[in-house]
């Protein structure tokens, strides 16, 4: 065999080769994914079930953690709050893929890890580590993946356009203990800036020390807005943030704030 002949069969087998190792990992990858999104499917049928486990407040939270609540767990979460005591609530926006339980730790554990403290690349989505729950702060920050797949927070890239908005503008946000409705207040682009950029930087308001405080947050994310609502927030109302990645810059963030609807 001539020496061409024999580079030729080389760079033959050598892209055989290649070829072969890419599909063995995007078929890894492909049935993980798909295991992900049946793991979840299993999550969001448990919180159909109506099954009573007689679980109390005291059988989640840890004398070490903190003290028990006194308030009755909805039957919904009961048994997937005794599964994970890291479970603080459960977020769904009707008409899209959201519909996934909330957790909360002091770290970015569920990044990168499931409801069952598996390895993950969907992870779930999490609490801010800064914010306050029960009781919650006057700004609470959820985050998530902005998956290919469309799961976790990839949707709320739809919400550039008002009229997604128009047919998506009630997001549910149940917490263990009571059902809850926010409205949509504002969608932007924005980014994670620098310490030493003196720019609005809404990620940092988490509780309103003042009513001077509470009105400029909202006049700086009005400025930020890609289109108005028409809600208008009153001190005193609490928020939500729904926020992902972005690729429109780098270190790109994409938000949805939404304020608790009253009664």
């Amino acid at each position: 065999m001539s020496v061409n002949k024999k580079n030729c069969f080389m760079i033959y087998v050598l892209l055989i080769l290649a070829f072969t190792i890419s599909g063995a990992i995007l078929g890894q990858e492909y049935i993980q994914c798909d295991k992900e999104i049946n793991n979840l499917k299993q999550l969001q049928q448990i919180t159909q079930s109506t099954i009573s486990l007689d679980v109390t407040a005291a059988d989640i939270y840890s004398l070490e953690s903190m003290e028990a609540p006194t308030k009755t767990i909805l039957k919904n979460y009961e048994v997937l709050s005794a599964r994970n005591k890291d479970m603080i609530g459960w977020l769904k926006i009707e008409g899209t893929n959201i519909d996934y339980p909330v957790m909360y730790t002091g770290d970015d554990f569920y990044l990168t890890h499931d409801f069952d403290h598996a390895i993950s690349k969907s992870g779930l989505p999490y609490i801010d580590r800064r914010c306050a729950v029960e009781p919650f702060g006057t700004n609470t920050i959820i985050y998530a993946h902005n998956m290919k797949n469309g799961t976790m927070f990839s949707v709320l890239l739809n919400f550039k356009e008002p009229d997604y908005y128009t047919n998506h503008r009630i997001i549910c946000f149940d917490t263990l203990y009571e059902t809850q409705e926010y409205e949509i207040f504002a969608a932007f682009e924005s980014e994670v800036y620098k310490k030493g950029e003196t720019i609005f930087k809404h990620y940092n308001f988490l509780n309103a020390e003042s009513e001077a405080v509470f009105y400029e947050y909202v006049a700086g994310i009005r400025k930020i807005a890609l289109y108005e609502t028409g809600v208008s927030p009153r001190f005193g109302d609490e928020f939500i943030t729904l926020m992902t990645c972005s690729y429109h810059t780098e270190n790109g963030r994409f938000a949805v704030v939404a304020r608790k609807m009253v009664p």
